[in-house]
């Protein structure tokens, strides 16, 4: 064996994007079938006609539906997605993956298949995923009446959800889907910052609007449309008010019909296979790193897991944030792609943050986006032979990250990289005691969230000497309510907090 054969290398990509309009219920996107599109997509672009048949390795990102504890499915359950999707191809792997949630899984698995390639534990490896949210939703407008329900099963290492990204107490007393959750980080992010909302709305418009740029002339991008910084940080009723500071294009968007894949496998049996040296691209620093619970981190402005997989990425590379040329950063919610900017140096008014264009432009398809991102920056470093791009997958809260750098040339050497040391850094913090009594304290972050009608509820996270609370604020009390007046500095400030029916509530300002 020559003394590189076993370095694991990206050899075919596929990106498959459906733009139906919901009319003709014969031309709806089927699930199934879009994930199948970018895999026979991604086993055609090897350029080799024996690398289906040589595919001893299946893994799929988890779907949506398959993702929620209660799913919309109208139309039907797939009770095994993943031997539904090979059902009807002529893939017969002898390993077959159904990943965990989150959107860092796209990453995560091209990390991990690589390490099993090197070590000789499969030979090829295809990892897909797909989403038809927009489709469903489309379909149910327009009153159609589709079939997607499958009954195929077969052996899968099903990995299922995954642990917990929220724990009861964060769930009882105001946190929950990503937006409400998100958002106030973003206001600690803001604070910290020093901007106020109308200031964090100005930037994060500038930044996502060249991010919408870049969607603008993405043939797979579900919603090509360049987007001005005013339109995007300016309320409006095409960009309604969600959670405070966010506003309806700030978000992710995940009515979208996507999907991908990529074919992994090594140097020895690309060549042995006859794929082109040119279609290769070889993944050099990885990490993949956890965070605690949204209630236990330390600092709600700054991410530790961003913080420390970007390092991880770069030092098991030997290179430097200025190094790379090509980057995808996660941008569910700014503050995803803004943490990962500060902890690399990025100036994100001016430097490149996206190959894609975003989630909320490109498309959000469900736990898959960063495939895409894996693909497009493979077809981005085929072009531009010499440089370096990194991937920034992230799941849950910020929970989970996920970082792979990738280029045309070779590494040196190539080994799995352990991140035991870097995680430790965060399970050796101290435990932040949870606060459910009476108390006082100062908030550190807050949201504000709206409905159709205006504020619907709110709440806020704060600290005192004992602890950290997280309490309710109750829009339909008057002395509860009054706190939003303070909404704009109310980080900082000092609120009175009442637990009652296991609940906890802010009752006010504290009395100076």
């Amino acid at each position: 064996m020559r003394e590189k054969d076993n370095l694991p290398v990206i050899v075919g990509v596929g990106q498959s994007v459906d733009h139906w309009d919901g009319q003709d219920a014969e031309k709806a996107p089927h699930p199934l079938a879009m994930i199948r599109a970018a895999m026979t997509l991604a086993i055609e672009d090897t350029g080799s006609s024996s690398v289906g048949p040589a595919i001893d390795c299946a893994a799929f990102i988890r779907t949506f539906p398959d993702s929620l504890r209660e799913p919309v499915i109208p139309f039907g359950t797939i009770s095994d997605l993943p031997q539904a999707v090979l059902a009807k191809t002529d893939l017969a792997p002898r390993q077959v993956i159904y990943s965990a949630v989150g959107g860092d899984q796209p990453q995560a698995m091209v990390n991990e298949l690589a390490a099993s390639l090197a070590s000789g534990e499969c030979e090829v490896a295809i990892i897909a995923g797909g989403e038809v949210t927009g489709a469903m939703k489309a379909a149910m407008k327009h009153g159609h009446r589709l079939d997607w329900s499958d009954d195929t099963d077969g052996p899968v290492e099903d990995r299922g959800r995954g642990e917990p990204l929220l724990s009861r107490y964060e769930l009882t007393n105001g946190l929950g889907m990503p937006p409400q959750t998100y958002a106030a980080q973003e206001q600690a992010w803001r604070a910290r910052n020093g901007l106020s909302t109308g200031e964090w709305r100005e930037l994060a418009g500038k930044v996502f609007s060249k991010f919408s740029e870049v969607a603008a002339d993405n043939e797979y991008a579900q919603f090509p449309t360049a987007l001005s910084a005013e339109f995007l940080a300016t309320p409006s009723k095409a960009n309604y008010p969600m959670c405070d500071p966010l506003l309806k294009w700030h978000v992710a968007q995940d009515a979208v019909n996507q999907s991908a894949a990529v074919v992994v496998t090594t140097v020895g049996k690309a060549r042995a296979l006859g794929i082109p040296e040119d279609k290769q691209i070889f993944l050099h620093g990885h990490a993949d790193i956890k965070d605690a619970l949204v209630s236990q981190r330390p600092d709600l402005s700054r991410s530790a897991a961003i913080e420390l997989a970007l390092e991880q990425a770069l030092t098991a590379s030997d290179l430097e944030s200025s190094d790379i040329a090509h980057r995808d950063l996660y941008s569910c919610f700014p503050i995803v792609p803004m943490l990962a900017a500060e902890a690399l140096g990025l100036d994100p008014l001016n430097d490149q943050l996206t190959v894609t264009g975003g989630l909320p432009f490109f498309g959000g398809p469900g736990n898959n986006y960063s495939m895409h991102a894996i693909a497009s920056m493979v077809e981005t470093l085929r072009k531009d032979r010499d440089a370096y791009g990194l991937v920034l997958a992230n799941g849950g809260f910020i929970s989970k990250e996920s970082v792979g750098i990738y280029s045309a040339a070779a590494p040196k050497a190539w080994a799995p990289v352990s991140c035991e040391a870097r995680q430790a850094r965060i399970a050796d913090r101290p435990e932040i005691a949870l606060i459910n009594e009476d108390c006082e304290a100062e908030v550190e972050a807050y949201t504000v969230i709206h409905g159709r009608d205006g504020p619907a509820s709110a709440y806020v996270i704060a600290r005192n000497e004992i602890g950290r609370v997280i309490a309710r604020i109750d829009t339909q009390d008057a002395n509860s309510r009054s706190v939003l007046a303070e909404s704009e500095d109310l980080v900082g400030k000092k609120v009175s907090v009442v637990h009652r029916d296991g609940v906890n509530f802010v009752s006010g300002l504290a009395r100076a």
